[in-house]
């Protein structure tokens, strides 16, 4: 669908293919293919009914615009923001009709418009039994729910943790261009702004002056209805905030529109003229750096493969270690769990594994599945964690429980997989844990909680228990701080522990305000208080 829409727009076969290519080669959409139900096919879905509209637009008949309803209806079917295109067509028939001259003809507009509204309602109300009983009353529980979504998480976003519910009004906008190849970045652009210098041929010309750049007039209002469905979804979004989850995926819909827009800056340039070259050179080497471009997003792609959902491009620093991830959100989906199975499964070749798991262990084979158990009542054998923390300078090297192996894309961690045994791990590395308890140990715990004491060293709050029985290693707990100048400043606290000589050993990082108390000497006094 998308390479015929190009080819309607542009009557180049080249073009076509350069444009659908395009579309196909965008990482981040490619990826949630896999495993995303909703996104992707949306996207999809509405590069399909702009055909059927664009093919309305052509022949403007009331067959036509039945069958562009019938498209639309079932994409507002997939997504309620589909009425964007319904709502932009709408916009577009009514500026028809104020344009036609004569009754017959602004009869014909109604006669059209009315087919397309009529057949899209209709498709939208028999295909959702939902609203079969009440429609206005669900229709309107729908928006209050899309408005005001009840899934409210943490978002990383430019180093800053934000609420879904409340998130900056560039947020898609800055996701959507960090995340696409730069080919599709600069094409898309170019597009625009060939399609507003022709836009703004015609007004400065006059309305009837007939097309502008080469452009036809079918062209033309099909390429501004192109800009209004990409442009239209940002402008919303940055006045009313909805809720949003994982980057701009509820909004990769605008992937399409946007990819068609550079059938503009294509064309344009297979129409330049430059001074003592042929304009066939000159469209020549435009389709040549396309495809370069193409080229360079197609092997950036491979390189990452099956990562792609983590594609970030120029725009942001991906050279500097650890940066991205401590910017934006990375393995939302939790994707990479998969290789932190197999991983696993390659170390411990001969041995039942105990350990917690997520769903896309299904796609192991059942034999290395077999393999995997859980018992909730003792502590697993491995952790496997997202975006596990990496230790600032001058701590320990690696958080607890010891990191065994990372799992990096663009030199960020995204997985890391963690055991609390120390007899698995390098010998450096248990000589360094016990290091770490013998100078705990060293004075008074500051505090005792059920049956462990707490200790204070350096900047951690390390917990230690001298017998570490099955399911032992685990303690979160809420440690009070009451200064001797200050109320009480209660935080939470809790740590997945080693176990070594029939002990166990846990450590937690303390907030800046209980370090800087502990650094000019009036920590105050401690209490521990276990939540459950």
């Amino acid at each position: 669908c998308c390479y015929l829409l190009a080819f309607r727009l542009s009557g180049d076969r080249l073009i076509a293919l350069l444009i659908m290519a395009l579309f196909l080669l965008s990482p981040r959409l490619y990826a949630h293919s896999f495993f995303n139900s909703k996104d992707p096919v949306f996207a999809s879905a509405f590069v399909m009914a702009l055909l059927f509209v664009s093919r309305a637009f052509d022949r403007d008949s009331v067959g036509a615009y039945r069958w562009g309803g019938m498209a639309v209806g079932l994409l507002v079917h997939l997504r309620i923001m589909g009425v964007v295109l319904f709502a932009a067509v709408l916009v577009f028939r009514a500026w028809a009709w104020f344009r036609a001259e004569g009754g017959a003809a602004r009869r014909r507009v109604v006669a059209t418009t009315g087919t397309f509204a009529l057949w899209g309602g209709l498709v939208l109300f028999i295909s959702l039994p939902y609203f079969w009983g009440d429609p206005a009353g669900r229709l309107s529980e729908y928006w209050t729910v899309l408005a005001d979504h009840p899934v409210v998480q943490r978002q990383l976003f430019q180093g800053q943790a934000f609420s879904s519910a409340a998130l900056p009004w560039n947020y898609v906008l800055r996701w959507f261009a960090i995340s696409q190849p730069p080919v599709t970045l600069l094409l898309g652009l170019l597009g625009l702004v060939a399609l507003g210098l022709a836009a703004g041929g015609v007004v400065r010309r006059g309305a009837g002056a007939g097309p502008g750049r080469g452009l036809g007039a079918a062209a033309l209002r099909f390429g501004v209805l192109l800009a209004t469905c990409f442009a239209l979804p940002l402008v919303a979004f940055a006045l009313l905030r909805p809720t949003t989850l994982d980057s701009w995926r509820h909004f990769y819909f605008l992937h399409g529109p946007f990819c068609l827009l550079a059938t503009f800056a294509l064309m344009g340039l297979r129409q330049l003229s430059v001074r003592g070259l042929r304009k066939e050179w000159v469209g020549g080497a435009a389709c040549a750096l396309t495809a370069a471009g193409l080229g360079a997003a197609a092997l950036e792609m491979a390189q990452i493969h099956p990562h792609q959902y983590l594609y970030f491009n120029f725009l942001v620093d991906r050279k500097t270690p650890e940066r991205l991830r401590a910017w934006y959100e990375m393995d939302y989906w939790n994707m990479m769990s998969r290789q932190g199975y197999e991983h696993i499964l390659r170390r411990e070749p001969a041995s039942i594994i105990d350990m917690r798991w997520h769903r896309n262990v299904q796609i192991l084979p059942s034999a290395a599945r077999s393999r995997l158990t859980h018992d909730p009542f003792r502590d697993p054998d491995f952790y496997l964690a997202r975006n596990a923390g990496i230790p600032p300078p001058g701590a320990l090297k690696d958080s607890f429980p010891p990191v065994l192996h990372r799992f990096k894309v663009y030199n960020n961690t995204v997985l890391t997989v963690s055991t609390p045994d120390l007899s698995r791990v390098d010998p450096a590395v248990a000589d360094e844990y016990r290091a770490l308890h013998r100078a705990a140990m060293a004075g008074e715990p500051v505090a005792r909680g059920g049956d462990f004491d707490a200790h204070l060293h350096g900047d951690r709050l390390a917990w230690v228990k001298e017998a570490c029985e099955p399911g032992a290693l685990r303690h979160p707990f809420r440690l009070r701080l009451y200064p001797a100048d200050a109320g009480r400043l209660p935080f939470g606290l809790g740590a997945s522990g080693v176990r070594f000589d029939g002990k166990c050993l846990g450590a937690a990082r303390l907030p800046d305000f209980a370090l800087d108390r502990v650094r000019l000497g009036q920590p105050g006094r401690w209490e521990v208080d276990i939540p459950f």
